[in-house]
């Protein structure tokens, strides 16, 4: 780098950074030395993300320092509060101090500044947390993620009044469904196509059927359900590990854009199911994911206190997973690839699946999805 520092990267200057790097190292007499930036892969959040770099001269010697800036503008389908992506949800967050509440073992990055650059942009100026960690985790890894999100989601079940803000996303599963309604006619035409062939054999939609048929009483029971605060999309590319100096684990939850209310055990459906959809898999231990998983959250509910009946948060795990990701999914995403490959010229290659695991883990995981409806079908009969 030369020697005089520069003084200007896209619309951030020295002075505007000089007072967020004392905060992140934390230091008052921090002074800027050298820095650069670089985008960083925003995932689905839409939102731009940039990492800011550098050294600073300190009492005690240079420093290295980074931060990261997520920008925030709105879409033409993500201006209203209620909308499933609004916009500024994150920056409302961050604005209202509800993750100020978090338990220990879940952490989320500091915020060091909020700016408005315009009505229409905001700027999260948050802590650096580094890079996306391990892209395969162990399956004790997810227990351990699932016991700290079933702390943060306890504490709201004891007696921690429930927050109440306009912005905060609400359970959509009726809105899933509904969205799905016009697909369902079409899967079986669809298991001709040679895109979803591989994935629709066999009894697969006589299954997406036969709950799409029973969706009134799932929706009944689990409208009956204990409400919660949650992330709402803590699936693995989400989270991240790290140790404290005794060796205890905390779960870091990145982009909180998807925050609100869920039912009981709704946490747990992004953790297992979309991270099945963009995570290399072993397919032959999906089973011992899955009790890693709500074992952990049990006992995190357990460590705040919350003794309710175990069997209606399974019963809300095992019917959400199964109304969104074994039916609303692909009676959403099937019938809207294949317009979109009929619509592409002759000789371009159509949509390939996003997981990395190909048709074969596909095929399994959606199956397994069908299971836990199944299951959920069972619990129904008992919980009533």
């Amino acid at each position: 780098m030369a020697d005089a520092v520069v003084e200007t990267v896209d619309g951030v200057t020295v002075t505007d950074l000089t007072p967020l790097v004392r905060k992140a190292l934390p230091d008052k007499t921090a002074v800027i030395t050298d820095w650069t930036h670089h985008p960083l892969d925003g995932g689905f959040s839409g939102s731009a993300v940039h990492r800011f770099s550098g050294t600073a001269a300190t009492a005690t010697g240079d420093k290295p320092w980074s931060l990261v800036r997520k920008e925030f503008r709105p879409a033409s389908n993500n201006e209203q509060p209620d909308d499933y992506d609004y916009w500024k949800r994150e920056v409302l967050l961050y604005q209202s101090g509800l993750l100020d509440a978090l338990p220990t073992n879940l952490i989320a990055p500091r915020c060091f500044a909020i700016e408005q650059t315009s009505e229409q942009q905001y700027w999260l100026w948050l802590e650096d947390m580094g890079s996306q960690g391990e892209e395969h985790w162990p399956i004790e890894l997810y227990g351990v993620a699932a016991r700290h999100l079933g702390q943060f989601n306890g504490t709201y079940l004891v007696g921690r009044p429930l927050p109440t803000q306009i912005w905060l996303r609400k359970p959509d599963v009726r809105e899933r469904l509904a969205a799905a309604e016009p697909g369902i006619p079409q899967l079986p035409t669809l298991r001709e196509h040679p895109l979803f062939a591989p994935l629709l054999a066999g009894d697969r939609v006589a299954r997406i059927q036969q709950l799409w048929e029973e969706r009134g009483r799932f929706l009944g029971a689990l409208e009956q359900l204990p409400q919660t605060f949650c992330h709402r999309d803590a699936f693995q590319r989400n989270l991240l590990m790290r140790q404290t100096a005794q060796g205890a684990h905390q779960t870091i939850a990145l982009d909180w854009g998807s925050c609100g209310l869920g039912m009981v055990g709704e946490e747990l459906v992004p953790l297992f199911a979309a991270t099945l959809r963009f995570v290399l898999a072993d397919t032959a231990r999906l089973a011992e994911m899955d009790e890693a998983i709500f074992c952990g959250y049990m006992a995190g509910l357990r460590d705040v206190g919350w003794q309710g009946d175990e069997r209606l948060v399974r019963f809300g795990f095992t019917a959400l997973a199964a109304l969104k990701a074994g039916v609303a999914d692909p009676a959403t995403k099937m019938p809207n690839v294949a317009r979109r490959a009929a619509a592409l010229p002759p000789g371009v290659e159509p949509p390939k699946l996003l997981n990395p695991g190909g048709y074969e883990q596909a095929v399994i995981v959606d199956h397994y999805m069908l299971d836990l409806g199944d299951e959920a079908r069972r619990l129904l009969a008992v919980i009533g």
